[in-house]
């Protein structure tokens, strides 16, 4: 969905939620039009921790009606939370940079089904992405306002993109020792709905 070459490494959390947003929805709309989520209101909150931590809402109307909301939103579906230096990667695409912004924010993972799954799934994940340096990128996504249950997914950086990108099987992830989950199993086999 994001990519280096459409995102700068120093732009300002502001003008990303504010004009990359919208403009990155908008574009990939064109290319992914949503069906069947009439009524339906999707929506996310982003909270970049910092020097200056920044929370931003994002609600979904229709499946096609995106608004950007400072300071937050009352019950997202979505929470989800990492530090600055994450968020930067996640939107430039350095490695794991899809683990967060490639799951959740890409109306071709916008669908009823998917939808109305979610509302179910309640609790925290964490992700542990080693990158290849062996520095960890951390996200915490919470569902439906829950701290419980809560799991740990750790992974390969490059491994997980892979997954959510449809190459790598979780189950086979996970049988093979690539992928290791600690905590609530019921929570992280949920989210498989989120990959491709």
């Amino acid at each position: 969905m994001m990519n280096g070459n459409d995102v700068q490494w120093d732009i300002s959390v502001n003008k990303f939620f504010e004009d990359v947003v919208p403009q990155i929805f908008s574009d990939e709309l064109k290319n992914h039009p949503v069906q069947d989520m009439e009524g339906l209101n999707f929506k996310l909150q982003f909270k970049i921790t910092g020097e200056n931590t920044v929370t931003y809402g994002i609600v979904v109307k229709n499946g096609t009606d995106l608004k950007v909301i400072p300071n937050g939103i009352p019950d997202p579906q979505i929470n989800i939370e990492l530090n600055e230096k994450d968020w930067r990667d996640s939107i430039t695409g350095k490695e794991g940079g899809n683990a967060v912004m490639g799951m959740f924010f890409n109306p071709a993972m916008l669908n009823k089904g998917k939808y109305n799954s979610l509302l179910g799934v309640k609790g925290v994940l964490n992700l542990a992405l080693a990158r290849e340096s062996g520095e960890l990128f951390n996200a915490k996504l919470q569902f439906n306002n829950a701290n419980l249950p809560a799991s740990t997914i750790k992974m390969k950086a490059s491994e997980y993109s892979a997954m959510l990108d449809g190459k790598i099987n979780p189950v086979m992830a996970f049988m093979s020792g690539k992928m290791k989950i600690s905590g609530d199993m019921g929570l992280a086999l949920k989210l498989q709905m989120f990959i491709k």
